[in-house]
């Protein structure tokens, strides 16, 4: 196109554009996220002197989250498939990436079809659930932040547990991430934000506070359906509500039980998203967890 130019994402210039284009769609925070974090991870189209779209990357570890997002008005210009053509080069020489994945909100066939095109498959689908009103009731458990000397088991537990739902749901492939040094890294900065439950002194589950959202909050499963989680998860609620939040988010995988769970404390489903995957490299994952943990 001859008046389209991609280059850096520059705050000053483009910041006021991207969020009067994102206004009231859910990958507002999806780019505020790639903002704080990685900021050179963002790039912009502009047509005639406009920023009209972007295209973001949440990191370059073997799973890369990238997002493409199109004002209304530029769509259906070949602007997202400049920005899609972009992506690949950048993820394909990138040695650390394997795959890239995105989401696409339920219902907007243009960009399912957009990612099709372009090489990307559903992997599994998500309801974001949303709570607000007053505080949970707590339960007597103890709850304390995360250590780094805690890394491997909380690791393990997270990873078994989500191994199992992904199984139980039928989500292939299944996997399984062995410890590693770069993640270790990663919880530490991010110990803050990361809590355990013990029991009896020993690590029974985790979970993450994003912001006002809770993630990977997992029981170690041979505990699980014993009222762990429910007490687990009304604190950790109280804790963003703590924190000032209003309303708290969380993402639950289509079809795992424990939507049941989020639904009797309150939280309502807002949204349904498609969770896309596209391959660049060869799987380094594991397929199951090894025997030994």
């Amino acid at each position: 196109m001859e008046h389209l130019i991609m280059e850096p994402y520059k705050p000053e210039r483009d910041n006021a554009s991207i969020t009067a284009m994102l206004c009231g769609n859910e990958q507002f925070n999806v780019f505020q996220q790639s903002d704080k974090i990685l900021s050179d991870g963002i790039f912009v189209a502009r047509y005639n002197d406009l920023t009209v779209a972007f295209l973001s990357f949440d990191g370059f570890r073997r799973r890369s989250l990238t997002t493409i997002f199109v004002n209304q008005e530029y769509r259906r210009m070949g602007i997202g498939a400049a920005l899609m053509a972009k992506a690949d080069k950048i993820l394909f020489q990138n040695v650390a990436v394997e795959r890239s994945i995105g989401v696409c909100i339920d219902g907007d066939r243009c960009s399912l079809q957009f990612v099709y095109k372009h090489g990307y498959y559903i992997s599994y689908s998500s309801f974001m659930m949303e709570r607000e009103g007053v505080p949970l009731p707590e339960s007597n458990i103890s709850v304390r932040p995360y250590e780094d000397d805690d890394y491997v088991i909380c690791h393990n537990i997270c990873e078994i547990a989500f191994y199992q739902m992904h199984e139980r749901v039928g989500i292939l492939p299944s996997y399984y991430y062995p410890p590693n040094e770069t993640e270790r890294m990663r919880f530490a900065k991010d110990k803050n934000n990361r809590f355990v439950m013990l029991i009896d002194g020993e690590i029974m589950a985790v979970g993450i506070i994003n912001g006002f959202e809770l993630s990977h909050v997992s029981v170690r499963p041979d505990l699980q359906s014993r009222g762990y989680g429910r007490a687990f998860i009304s604190f950790l609620v109280n804790e963003i509500m703590r924190r000032g939040g209003k309303i708290v988010t969380l993402g639950v995988v289509k079809g795992n039980p424990a939507i049941k769970l989020y639904k009797s404390l309150g939280f309502k489903e807002k949204s349904l998203n498609h969770w896309v995957t596209k391959y660049y490299k060869p799987d380094t994952r594991l397929s199951r967890p090894p025997t030994d943990i």
